[in-house]
């Protein structure tokens, strides 16, 4: 048989569930609050479109370009803009991805504005250009790439580039953060001369 001691305790173990079952959920939450006055909160939108100049529709290539001789050149245009009321900054950058690097050192860009004024005019991979846009405006930009070597190690090569855009808050070299990316991809391939 079980001695008066455990008989005590089995009863103490039956009366305490009884107490802590017949209970309710209890209210006693440690609770602290602290109100702190004049932030602001803000919201930007950084989402932008690229498209082509000729019907709005999504650009996704610029130049495809085959057989470029010395002195030929091709054209193309693409509209960049924002949502209504919304603005932002951009860096649009060149960025080659595939090719004969000296062919694609050998390239040359120019790029204007809608009313043709020159915004840039140089080496390929040397383009890069910031630039805002504001409200409900859009920047339009016109596009010439040639070729302007003549050594015959450029005949039959290929340059793949994309035209790099990217929303930015305080630099153009910015890294992290929340930003907006775009990418253009482009091929020109040189002929036989």
């Amino acid at each position: 048989m079980l001695g008066p001691e455990v008989k005590r305790w089995g009863i103490f173990a039956v009366l305490l569930y009884i107490f802590l079952n017949q209970t309710g959920y209890t209210d006693a939450d440690i609770f602290a609050e602290r109100t702190v006055s004049g932030n602001a909160l803000s919201v930007i939108a950084l989402d932008f479109s690229v498209s082509n100049s000729f019907n709005d529709s999504a650009a996704t290539n610029l130049f495809r370009t085959p057989g470029m001789t010395p002195g030929g050149f091709d054209l193309g245009a693409i509209s960049i803009r924002t949502k209504p009321g919304m603005k932002f900054k951009y860096r649009l950058k060149t960025i080659q991805t595939n090719g004969d690097a000296a062919f694609c050192d050998a390239l040359t860009i120019k790029m204007l504005n809608r009313d043709f004024s020159k915004s840039y005019e140089g080496s390929l991979l040397g383009l890069s250009e910031t630039s805002s846009i504001l409200g409900d405006d859009r920047k339009d930009n016109i596009f010439s790439v040639g070729l302007t070597g003549t050594d015959p190690s450029l005949k039959n090569k290929i340059c793949e580039f994309n035209l790099d855009i990217r929303t930015y808050q305080e630099r153009s070299d910015e890294k992290g953060g929340i930003f907006a990316e775009r990418s253009i991809k482009n091929l020109v391939a040189s002929g036989n001369w």
